[in-house]
């Protein structure tokens, strides 16, 4: 396991948490439990609860860890619990990306998923950048000239990334909000019609069948959330969506319910 890094308080949105690196890899971002109960307005206590009835399905190391099992029990104020909260709780679960993305199949809530998508967006998928001594203030002069040095380099990615930013900008309209709206609901009528078609009122199937459909979409528009969906990504998700069928794997995995 690799050792776990406190960053400090994250933003995104409107969303403010406790960022955790490390843990499930090297630079891998990871959740708090009481974080991800508070941003989707429920109870530690029930998420908790979810998770232990649902134990079986998340891999220890991989998508969850209890950090009352591989923490020192004086550490609880660095991640902003006190000392009775700390000793009280049962578990104080860690969850990775993948743990989140398993946690959420359970909720199955579509306001949850947009939530999710805007977390991967900001959270975990951006590195945590650590400030570097600018040049001129460092004395020794050839610690001063290997900074020097790196700054041009720095420089000149800067320059790269801003121009093919503004080449993204004018090739890459995001879609409106109204868009997104449109799309969401395109989605979710063509999963209605194929459940109404094959009578399917199992919610584990039916948490399958959308994360079937959603990565279908994902794919055609070559974006790794909906969120980066383009306008000029419309004409390849419409033909995904007229053209879906569950793949076999998930017709398999619903066998299993």
């Amino acid at each position: 396991m690799n050792e776990l890094k406190i960053l400090g308080t994250e933003k995104v949105g409107n969303f403010k948490f406790t960022g955790i690196e490390g843990g499930f890899g090297e630079n891998k971002k990871a959740m708090l439990v009481r974080d991800i109960a508070v941003i989707h307005n429920l109870e530690t206590r029930t998420v908790n609860q979810t998770l232990n009835r649902n134990i079986k399905r998340f891999k220890t190391g991989i998508d969850i860890l209890d950090l009352k099992q591989i923490t020192h029990s004086d550490v609880f104020s660095e991640y902003g619990f006190t000392k009775a909260q700390w000793g009280n709780a049962n578990n104080i679960y860690l969850l990775s990306e993948r743990g989140y993305a398993k946690l959420l199949k359970i909720f199955e809530d579509d306001k949850a998923w947009e939530i999710y998508d805007e977390l991967v967006d900001n959270y975990f998928n951006m590195r945590y950048v650590i400030q570097k001594q600018d040049s001129y203030m460092i004395t020794d002069p050839v610690q001063r000239a290997k900074r020097w040095i790196e700054e041009q380099e720095e420089h000149q990615v800067k320059l790269a990334m801003a121009k093919q930013e503004t080449k993204d900008v004018q090739d890459n309209t995001p879609i409106s909000s109204k868009d997104y709206q449109v799309l969401s609901r395109k989605i979710g009528q063509k999963l209605d019609r194929y459940l109404s078609q094959h009578q399917i009122y199992n919610k584990n199937q039916v948490a399958l069948l959308r994360w079937d459909l959603n990565n279908v979409i994902l794919k055609a528009a070559g974006v790794p959330a909906r969120t980066l969906i383009k306008q000029k990504h419309f004409t390849a998700i419409a033909e995904a969506l007229v053209n879906w069928e569950p793949s076999e794997s998930t017709l398999e995995k619903m066998k299993a319910y």
